[in-house]
C-alpha cells in the first residue's frame, strides 16, 4: 500500500527496429517515456529529435474515417438500454485480443458505402432545404392569383414586387396614391414588413421608383411559372419525392449498422497504433540509433528487460537502475488494496504525492468513511447504497474505474448504517428505533464527539508529518514541527477542559506547564530557517500565531454534527408532510406516497452530496494541510484509454 517503486532506464536501439520495439512495449504497457527533446544538454552533444513517421498522417485519416462511420451508424444502431445495457457493458479484451480482432475487420468497404450513401442523402437534404426556403418565400404571395411567368410580360407597364417596413405602410400608400397610373396592393404582412405589388405605367416608372426607394422598398424576384399557390403545391410534391428517396438511403445506412461494434473495436485499436507512432517524438537519435529514456516499475524491470530483448534480438544496450527518491521527474503510480484503491480518486483529485512523500490514500480512507457516515447517518439510506452498489458490482459488466466508483459508495454504506443505528434513524424516523444518541436532544454531545474526531484527525496528520521527518533522519524537525505542537495543543486543551467538566486541579496545572513549554518551543524554533536573530524571533512568533488556525480547524469539524442533524430533520419533515397528506383521503394517500418517495430520494441525494463534499473538505484542508504537499506527475501507461471497450 504505497507509491510504486520506480526504476529509470536508458535504452539504445537501432532506428530500423523502433516500430517493432514500440509494438512490444505497448503490449508490456507499464513504461513511461521521458521527453528527451526537452533536454538541451543531449542536443548539445549532437543528438537530433526523432521525427514522427509520415504514416501518422495516414493513421489519423483512418481514425477520421472510422469515427465518421461510428458517428453515422450510432444514429441507427439499436443498443440495449437500461439494466440490460448495464449488465452487458462493454466488451472485455486484452491488448492482443484487440489487435487480433481489429486485424480481421475490413472496415474500408463499410466506410466507402456509408460515404456514398451519406453524400447522396445530404445532397437531397440540401435540396429539400432550398425548396423549403422557396416555399417560405412564396407563402407571402399566395394571394397573388397571377402566374409568376406573366408578371414580367407587360409591354407598357412595369410591376414591382417586394417589401416595405411596416412602420412606413401609411406613408407609402399616401405617396403612391398621387400617381394616377399606378396600382398598389398589399398582398400580405408579417410582424416587420408588408409584401406589396406595385403596377405602374411606364411613363410613371421613375416616379414610382423614387417613391419606393424613399420608403425603404426591397425588391424580390419570385421563382416559378405558375401562381404562387400552385408553385407551393408542386414544390411540396417535389419535397415528398425527395424525402422518400432520403428514407431509402437511410434504410440502406441502417442496414449497415450491424458493423458498428466492429468499427468501435477498430477505433480503439487505431488510437493505440497512433499512440505508439507518436511516441517516437520523445526520443533522440544519432544517424542510425535511437536513445530512449523513461521509467518502469522496479518490480517489473526484469519483465521489461525480457520484452526489450525479445523485440530487439539482443542488438541493443539497456541500463536500468532504481530512481533517486528526490528526482522530481519520477512518475507516480499508486498500488493499494482493493479497499484503499477505491479512495485513490480523492488523492488524485487533490494531487498525486511526490516520489519522496507517502501515499495518503490508506490513511484518509478510514477517516473519510467515518465522516461520510456521520453526516449521512441513516439506516435506510445506507441500505439503499449497500444494496444498489452490491447489485451493480455483482450483475453489471463494469470498467475498472466504474468498479472503483461502485466500491467507493459500497464501503461508505456501512458507516452510514452504523451511524444510523447510533442516531436511531431510519428514513428520517419513519420507523421509531432506539438510539444510542438522540440527535433531537443530545446535539451538544454530538458536537463534542465531532470535535474529538477532529482533534484525533489533526493529531494523526501531525503524526504522519513527524513520521516523514524521522524517515528522512530529521529527528529535530519532528520535535520542533510536531512535538512542540502536540505539547501546546494538548496542554491548551487540558488547561481549558476543567472549565467545562469537573477534573482534578492537578490536570489543569500540569496542562498549563506543558502548554507553556510547547509554545516556548514553537517560538524558539519556528523561525530557525532565518539567518538573523530578529528574523528567528519574528518567525517564531508568527509560527505561534498559527495556533489560531488550529482553533478554526477544530470548529470545522462541527459540520459533522450540522450535516448529520440537517439530513435527519429534513427526512423527518418529509415524513410529517406525508403523514398529514395520508389523513386526507385516497387522493391524499396517493400524494403522500409521492411526497414520501420523492422527498426521501431528494434528501438522500442532497445529504449524500453534502457528505461527499464536506468530507473531502475536511481531508483536503484540515488533514492534508498538516503533512501533505503533493505535486507528483502521473505515470503514463503506454496505452490509449479505450473508449468503446474495456481494455485489460
Amino acid at each position: 500500500m504505497a507509491i510504486v517503486k520506480m526504476s529509470n532506464f536508458s535504452l539504445f536501439a537501432f532506428d530500423s527496429e523502433r516500430e517493432n520495439l514500440l509494438h512490444e512495449l505497448q503490449k508490456f504497457k507499464y513504461v513511461h517515456f521521458l521527453d528527451l527533446d526537452e533536454d538541451e544538454s543531449l542536443k548539445d552533444e549532437g543528438l537530433q529529435s526523432v521525427e514522427i513517421p509520415e504514416n501518422v498522417v495516414a493513421i489519423e485519416e483512418e481514425i477520421i474515417k472510422v469515427k465518421y462511420s461510428i458517428d453515422l451508424l450510432s444514429k441507427y444502431y439499436v443498443k440495449d438500454s437500461g439494466l440490460k445495457a448495464m449488465k452487458k457493458g462493454k466488451e472485455n479484451l486484452s491488448f492482443v485480443e484487440l489487435e487480433n480482432k481489429a486485424s480481421k475487420i475490413d472496415y474500408h468497404g463499410v466506410y466507402n458505402k456509408l460515404k456514398e450513401l451519406d453524400t447522396k442523402k445530404e445532397a437531397l437534404n440540401q435540396e429539400v432545404t432550398k425548396l423549403n426556403t422557396l416555399i417560405e418565400e412564396l407563402r407571402h404571395w399566395i394571394k397573388l392569383d397571377t402566374p409568376i411567368k406573366d408578371l414580367s410580360s407587360f409591354e407598357h407597364s412595369q410591376i414591382f414586387l417586394g417589401t416595405i417596413p411596416k412602420k412606413l405602410k401609411l406613408k407609402a400608400q399616401s405617396e403612391l396614391a398621387v400617381a394616377e397610373l399606378t396600382y398598389f396592393e398589399i398582398i400580405s404582412e408579417d410582424k416587420d414588413n408588408i409584401y406589396v405589388a406595385v403596377l405602374t405605367y411606364k411613363t410613371e416608372e421613375e416616379t414610382v421608383k423614387d417613391i419606393l426607394r424613399n420608403n425603404s422598398f426591397s425588391a424580390l424576384k419570385l421563382i416559378g411559372e405558375n401562381t404562387p399557390e400552385r408553385e407551393i403545391a408542386l414544390t411540396n410534391d417535389r419535397i415528398r419525392e425527395l424525402e422518400a428517396r432520403i428514407s431509402e438511403y437511410e434504410k440502406e445506412i441502417k442496414g449497415l449498422s450491424d458493423n458498428l461494434p466492429d468499427l468501435e473495436i477498430v477505433y480503439d485499436y487505431l488510437m493505440n497504433v497512433k499512440l505508439r507512432t507518436v511516441a517516437s517524438e520523445n526520443f533522440l537519435k544519432t544517424e542510425s540509433v535511437n536513445i530512449i529514456r523513461g521509467y518502469v516499475p522496479t518490480d517489473m524491470a526484469g519483465e521489461f528487460a525480457e520484452t526489450v530483448k525479445a523485440a530487439l534480438d539482443n542488438v541493443y544496450y539497456l541500463e536500468i537502475k532504481e530512481a533517486d527518491a528526490d528526482d522530481p521527474n519520477v512518475p507516480i503510480l499508486l498500488k493499494n488494496s482493493k479497499f484503499a484503491q477505491s479512495f485513490e480518486s480523492l488523492t488524485s483529485m487533490y494531487a498525486l504525492p511526490k516520489y519522496n512523500e507517502v501515499d495518503p490514500t490508506p490513511f484518509l480512507a478510514p477517516f473519510y468513511l467515518i465522516f461520510f457516515g456521520m453526516m449521512l447517518a441513516d439506516i435506510g439510506y445506507g441500505l439503499a447504497l449497500l444494496i444498489g452498489t452490491a447489485v451493480a458490482l455483482k450483475l453489471f459488466n463494469l470498467s475498472e474505474n466504474q468498479k472503483n466508483f461502485m466500491r467507493f459508495f459500497h464501503y461508505l454504506s456501512y458507516p452510514t448504517i452504523v451511524w444510523g443505528l447510533i442516531y436511531g434513524s431510519f428514513l428520517g424516523g419513519i420507523i421509531p428505533m432506539p438510539a444510542l444518541i438522540d440527535p433531537a436532544t443530545e446535539y451538544f454531545n454530538i458536537l463534542i464527539i465531532s470535535i474529538v474526531f477532529g482533534i484525533f484527525h489533526l493529531y494523526f496528520g501531525l503524526g504522519l508529518k513527524a513520521y516523514l521527518s524521522i524517515k528522512e533522519g530529521k529527528y529535530l524537525d519532528a520535535l520542533f514541527d510536531v512535538g512542540f505542537w502536540y505539547m501546546a495543543l494538548t496542554g491548551g486543551i487540558g488547561f481549558l477542559l476543567p472549565s467545562f467538566i469537573e477534573l482534578p486541579s492537578m490536570i489543569k496545572n500540569i496542562s498549563l506547564v506543558v502548554m507553556i513549554i510547547g509554545m516556548a518551543g514553537i517560538v524558539a524554533t519556528g523561525g530557525r530557517e532565518s539567518k538573523s536573530i530578529a528574523g528567528k524571533a519574528v518567525g517564531g512568533l508568527y509560527s505561534l500565531y498559527g495556533i489560531s488556525s488550529y482553533v478554526g480547524d477544530f470548529v470545522s469539524y462541527s459540520r459533522l454534527m450540522a450535516l448529520g442533524l440537517s439530513g435527519g430533520f429534513i427526512g423527518g419533515a418529509i415524513n410529517m408532510i406525508a403523514g398529514m397528506l395520508f389523513d386526507s383521503g385516497i387522493i391524499g394517500i396517493i400524494a403522500g406516497v409521492v411526497v414520501f418517495i420523492g422527498g426521501q430520494f431528494f434528501n438522500i441525494f442532497l445529504s449524500a452530496l453534502g457528505a461527499y463534499v464536506h468530507s473531502i473538505r475536511l481531508i483536503f484542508v484540515e488533514f492534508f494541510g498538516k503533512f501533505y504537499e503533493g505535486g507528483g506527475k502521473p505515470f503514463n501507461l503506454f496505452r490509449s484509454e479505450a473508449k468503446y471497450i474495456n481494455l485489460k
